[in-house]
């Protein structure tokens, strides 16, 4: 056991050995009060001190949820805000870089524990890692378009966890001056949304998005009161009345807020992102609140309000099975005139206009012809590049456009043992790698058999990759191969794969397609760049 002293109180941890790397773990950490009672649905609220020594050798409770991974439901607790540091020396000469990782599961499922994200492969170099739970689905991001719940909370407990990383970090051998912030997924649109915020400012200096940003049509709700009108509904209160409905919802057990499943709502244009019901959503401007989004993500990009620090930014070469695996149950939504535009564009054009795009999309992805069981495939390269590579790129596009600090794109495209998101769905016959399947080249995950076999020379490698940028700001920093920063002219991306290289637009083809697409709905729609 080993303590050291946060501005709380103090701390029992761990000193861990796993083969021959040797780091301190102190997990289960509150970083922020327990959101429960009055503080249900309400933003964070600082953390309280305690007397004593606080055991931090195990992990707090995650929030209540549905566990896709496991496919079971978690109970956890609403009591969940807990944070966990690893660090690999608590008195160093020089403090060490700190990352910070926000992680994924659309924003209703996941946890920063150890069974999935577990540090191993980090704490081979010289970094301090942080993990953390934050609220999610209905206890997270409810949002009922007023000052009682103005929405958002789960991102603004994020933005209490990093608050609680500068305050308290050095404590663990890390330096509060460096800490870079990565996600997947929704943990990737959070961070980028932390590159927007007013609330994030100051909180980290560098930051890597994985497979996902803000400008992604699923990384934002626009729906968000409906949907809780619905939920009401849905749970034995009908009712048009704000107070009535958080009355009714606050006295409801947790267990009846967590896998939830709401009608398709009766609007013109239905999206594949309206699936996820509870999300970040645009905070109403004239609430008296702090808020963590007061305006569209495409509106603070152009704007040129996004932190200048440097930024990695990435997708896996098939991310779209992550979405076209279910296509039995898409073919019918696929069937109607729009089903294949990005929301962004449906909801700016004519009818007339709308059709056409939508005809472009189909001549290109399914050669003009009808939608069907059998076109996996083509379902997933258009997914691919409609739902998320695309406005990856738009999001460099922007980030390389404003900001003097250098952007690094990258596409992710090496499959070994450690791939197993496509094997699950049962789509090894796709070509690709799959939403997330780079995880587990940074994370040791124990809760699933995933084989560690010949591929421990590439997780070094793509470790070194994120622990170099958090380092330096320059992945390749020192290292064999140079990554250069992507640019409008140049176009330069790292293809990570069982070797590495760094080319120019190895996916040109999709993305000056989607950059036309684009274009078409009006001059503003597009990075002109």
């Amino acid at each position: 056991m080993v303590t050291v002293t946060i501005n709380q109180g103090d701390l029992s941890g761990v000193l861990c050995k796993s083969g021959n790397v040797e780091y301190y773990a102190f997990k289960g950490i509150p970083y922020a009060q327990p959101p429960i009672g009055p503080l249900r649905f309400k933003a964070p609220e600082p953390p309280l001190p305690w007397i004593g020594v606080r055991d931090a050798s195990q992990h707090g409770p995650v929030c209540p949820q549905y566990n896709e991974r496991l496919d079971r439901i978690e109970a956890g607790s609403e009591d969940c805000l807990y944070i966990n540091v690893y660090s690999k020396s608590l008195t160093p000469l020089q403090p060490l870089p700190v990352l910070v990782w926000i992680h994924g599961g659309g924003f209703y499922t996941g946890s920063g524990n150890s069974d999935f994200y577990g540090p191993e492969f980090f704490m081979e170099q010289n970094v301090v890692l942080v993990t953390f739970n934050y609220r999610l689905e209905v206890l997270g991001f409810l949002c009922l378009d007023n000052e009682d719940v103005p929405g958002n909370a789960g991102l603004k407990d994020q933005v209490m966890a990093l608050k609680w990383v500068k305050n308290n970090i050095s404590a663990f051998g890390g330096d509060p001056g460096n800490v870079t912030i990565f996600g997947c997924s929704a943990g990737a649109a959070s961070t980028s949304y932390h590159l927007t915020s007013k609330m994030s400012e100051g909180l980290f200096n560098k930051a890597i998005c994985q497979s996902g940003v803000c400008l992604n049509e699923w990384g934002y709700n626009l729906y968000a009161k409906k949907r809780a009108f619905q939920l009401g509904k849905l749970l034995g209160k009908e009712t048009t009345d704000e107070v009535e409905l958080l009355d009714f919802l606050n006295q409801l057990p947790t267990s009846s807020l967590v896998n939830i499943r709401l009608p398709a709502l009766d609007v013109e244009h239905r999206d594949i992102a309206d699936s996820i019901y509870f999300g970040p959503v645009i905070e109403k401007s004239n609430l008296k609140v702090e808020k963590f989004i007061t305006e569209p993500p495409f509106e603070s990009m152009k704007s040129g309000r996004v932190a200048d620090v440097p930024i990695i930014v990435g997708y896996t070469s098939a991310e779209g099975i992550e979405t076209a695996r279910k296509i039995n149950d898409l073919i019918k939504f696929l069937s109607k005139v729009g089903s294949v535009i990005p929301r962004e564009i449906k909801l700016k054009v004519n009818p007339d206009v709308l059709k056409n795009i939508d005809q472009k999309i189909r001549n290109k992805y399914f050669n003009g012809n009808p939608i069907t069981k059998d076109m996996l495939q083509e379902l997933t390269d258009l997914h691919t590049y409609s739902l998320f590579t695309y406005n990856i790129y738009r999001f460099a596009k922007f980030c390389a456009k404003i900001n003097s600090s250098p952007v690094y794109l990258y596409k992710f495209a090496a499959e070994t043992e450690r791939n197993i998101a496509k094997g699950n769905y049962k789509m090894n016959h796709l070509k690709g790698v799959c939403h997330a399947d780079e995880l587990p080249y940074l994370f040791n995950v124990t809760c699933l058999d995933i084989p560690l076999t010949d591929s421990m020379p590439l997780i070094k490698e793509i470790v070194g990759l994120w622990t170099t940028f958090a380092h330096s700001g320059n992945p390749t920093e020192s290292r064999n191969i140079t990554w250069k920063p992507y640019s409008s002219k140049t176009k330069n991306c790292f293809v990570i794969n069982k070797t590495f290289v760094c080319s120019e637009g190895p996916d040109s083809d999709h993305i000056n397609f989607w950059e036309e697409i684009y274009a078409n709905v009006d001059g503003d729609t597009k990075c002109n760049i």
